[in-house]
């Protein structure tokens, strides 16, 4: 009988150890419980900051995109009113002008077009007209004082150049191009260009006329004349002063002109000086070949050529616009 409540208290000590431990496990399943609910809302908010960073990250980086375009937009805004004031560019320009050579004169005319890729040095294509008259160095002026002493009631000779037999004038026209070596072409800016062109020379030979005392049968008689075989001795009067009485007007002779072909050629420093924004004047310093299918006889002393080289300066005045 004792051994059975001796098992009977065992039993109940292994059964109330068992219900102690289940309910320490109840106890801390319990408690566990709120913990893991804690550690999710932990987790939760983290990845809810996380992602309000990265949203905020995302918004900052349109923000300065934004901002970024803004100011793009605005310079070019800026650039564009610059432009306005600025105006439109330049793209043409024409001008004429006066030139001087050691062989002679012109008056010219250019027509240009601006190439704008670089509007502060654009370069220029123009074409050229240009009339021309050629001189030889030795040709001088000498009028004849002695016979309007002596026959004052007689038509007064004009000057005369001893020796010439043909005035000989160009009418030329071409291209050129003219390249920016430095300056900025703007208002009161100086712009140095090389300039080069070329172009065809339709070459007029005009007779010279001179006022000539020649011998008619058993007298002599006053008139105009051109160089001939017949009037050579007149023309090369050694005395200057015995059958020349004088030289004649520029309309005669016009009937006889001769055309001469030819090639001409030019290269020269060109520097342009703009007082305003669409007015410009400019000087040009240069050299030029001509070269005709003929030789060219201009003096009757002198040797003919084919081929004329000379040095010049030329002024001109001109207008750009849009």
């Amino acid at each position: 009988m004792k051994k059975f409540f001796v098992i009977l208290l065992i039993i109940g000590t292994v059964f109330h150890a068992d219900n102690l431990r289940a309910q320490k496990k109840r106890t801390v399943k319990s408690h566990s419980s709120p913990r893991a609910d804690s550690i999710r809302m932990v987790s939760q908010l983290r990845k809810e900051a996380l992602s309000r960073r990265q949203d905020s990250i995302y918004e900052a980086r349109e923000l300065m995109k934004e901002k970024r375009q803004q100011a793009i937009d605005e310079r070019n805004e800026k650039l564009e009113a610059k432009r306005r004031k600025k105006g439109i560019p330049l793209t043409q320009e024409i001008a004429a002008g006066y030139r001087i050579a050691s062989d002679g004169w012109s008056f010219f005319a250019n027509r240009g077009f601006l190439n704008i890729d670089d509007p502060a040095k654009p370069k220029t294509l123009f074409a050229w007209i240009d009339f021309s008259e050629k001189k030889h160095p030795k040709e001088k002026n000498i009028s004849n004082e002695v016979f309007s002493t002596i026959y004052p009631d007689e038509p007064k000779p004009l000057p005369y150049k001893y020796g010439k037999i043909n005035n000989f004038y160009q009418f030329k026209f071409g291209i050129g191009n003219m390249k920016p070596i430095s300056g900025k072409l703007d208002k009161k800016n100086v712009v140095i260009y090389w300039s080069y062109s070329a172009g065809i020379s339709l070459g007029l030979l005009k007779p010279y006329y001179l006022d000539l005392i020649v011998k008619e049968g058993n007298g002599y008689v006053r008139k105009f004349a051109k160089f001939e075989d017949s009037t050579k001795e007149y023309f090369l009067d050694p005395t200057n002063q015995g059958y020349i009485l004088g030289g004649a007007d520029f309309t005669r002779g016009i009937g006889d002109i001769q055309i001469k072909p030819g090639l001409a050629l030019k290269s020269a420093l060109y520097f342009d000086y703009s007082p305003t924004k669409k007015i410009f004047s400019g000087i040009e310093l240069g050299a030029s070949a001509e070269m005709y299918t003929q030789k060219i006889p201009i003096m009757a002393t002198i040797k003919s050529t084919s081929v004329f080289f000379n040095v010049y300066v030329d002024f001109r005045f001109g207008k750009r616009w849009e």
